[in-house]
This record gives C-alpha cells, sequence and structure tokens, in this order.
C-alpha cells in the first residue's frame, strides 16, 4: 500500500496541477472574448448607471451621468461614455442639459468630448443640435461646429458656435442665417462667413 500511494500521489498532484493551470488559462481566455464581443474591451474598469458630480472655476455645479463608463487600461485619465448627458448649473435657477450618443472624459483636464446626435437644452426653451461638442468643466463653456437651433425667439444656423457662463451667452460665428420672431413677424439677419453674429 505505501509504495502505491509512492506512485499514486505525485500522479494525482500533477493531475490537480495540471486541471488548475488549463481552468486558469482558458477561463481568463474566454473573459476577454466575453469582452471584445461584447465592446466591452476598451478597458478593465467598467460601470452602469455611472453618475460624476463637480463644479466650475465660479462654484456652480455641474452633474454628468451616463448609461455606461470605461476607463482606458492605456490612459487611466480617460473614461468613455455611452450615451452621456450634462445638466450645467444643477443647483441654479436656470439649467443647461446636454446630451449626446457617446462621450470621452478627461479627468486630467476635465474636458468632455461629446460625439453623435449632440443636443443642448436650455432654461427658457431654445434647443440646439450639432454631431460633436467640446465641454470645459472647469470655465463652463461649449464650442463646437455645424449648428442648428431653435427656440421662442426664433432659429439660427452657424458654422461655429459657442456656449459661454454655462448657457448666459451664446456666440455664433461663419454663414450665419437667424430668424428672429416677434409679435409682427419674422426678420431674418444673415452675416459673412468668419464674423461674430450675435449672441
Amino acid at each position: 500500500m505505501i509504495a502505491v500511494f509512492r506512485v499514486g500521489l505525485p500522479v494525482v498532484i500533477g493531475i490537480i496541477v495540471v486541471a488548475f493551470t488549463g481552468w486558469a488559462f482558458f477561463g481568463d481566455l474566454a473573459a476577454r472574448i466575453g469582452d471584445d464581443q461584447n465592446g466591452a474591451g476598451t478597458g478593465s474598469i467598467h460601470m452602469t448607471n455611472a453618475r460624476f458630480l463637480g463644479r466650475d472655476e465660479q462654484g456652480r455645479a455641474y452633474v454628468l451621468t451616463a448609461d455606461g463608463a470605461a476607463r482606458d487600461d492605456a490612459n487611466p485619465m480617460r473614461i468613455a461614455l455611452v450615451h452621456p448627458a450634462m445638466i450645467f448649473d444643477a443647483d441654479g435657477a436656470n439649467p443647461t442639459h446636454m446630451s449626446a450618443d457617446t462621450g470621452l472624459y478627461r479627468e486630467d483636464t476635465r474636458i468632455l468630448m461629446l460625439d453623435g446626435h449632440v443636443t443642448l437644452h436650455d432654461a427658457i426653451g431654445d434647443a440646439f443640435a450639432t454631431n460633436q461638442a467640446t465641454v470645459d468643466t472647469v470655465k463652463g463653456t461649449v464650442a463646437g461646429a455645424r449648428v442648428a437651433g431653435q427656440g421662442p425667439t426664433g432659429g439660427i444656423q452657424a458654422n461655429t458656435y459657442a456656449v459661454l457662463d454655462r448657457g448666459q451667452t451664446l456666440v455664433f460665428k461663419g454663414g450665419v442665417h437667424s430668424r428672429l420672431n416677434s409679435h409682427g413677424g419674422q426678420f431674418t439677419l444673415e452675416g459673412p462667413p468668419g464674423r461674430k453674429s450675435g449672441h
């Protein structure tokens, strides 16, 4: 019996070691394949229903939410967002809302890049649509290209735009076409490319 144990025990130990090693390797491989198939292979740290809170340089609060968030393994300062939404001056009387298909937030610069069906709604009912926007959460500014807006006071189109003071000031430049509504009718304004045409 002792002779059998001397031979059998090392064999059993060897089988256990091989089985454990194979399980660890193939389990990790299967997890990586699953992440790639689900489109979550950009980062190992993921969060659903993400929520970020912060304040700009003037102390005004903003809230950034997203259906999903993934931190970049190569650069931990980069966070990819799915369906991000942002509220400027969240605790103020006139908050401004933004949303997009995707976003990229950098924790080092606190810059948010929005892409795809970007919309902005202010407190008085103006709505603006564009494809891309760069949000500086420190200064409370938004900038981008190719914007179209519509609201109670009329409509506007421009090649570039900037939102300053958390939505209190709007600047449009380049090929500006604006329609202003009044009690007596409508007025149409056009500005030459490259010139500030209204705010």
